[in-house]
């Protein structure tokens, strides 16, 4: 779902359902897979603005 929000502009809902991954997976595997993630690019391009 993150990855759909992220595409859509919708980054606070990604963020959100990337942070629930987090809480319910292995978070360091889950960041390190999510931060090569092409379909999040535009969230963490957000966050650098």
């Amino acid at each position: 779902m993150a990855c759909y929000c992220a595409q859509l502009g919708q980054l606070d809902a990604a963020q959100e359902h990337l942070d629930k991954s987090y809480e319910l997976g292995d978070a360091k595997q889950i960041k390190l897979m999510a931060l090569d993630d092409e379909d999040l690019k535009p969230l963490w391009e957000g966050e650098a603005k």
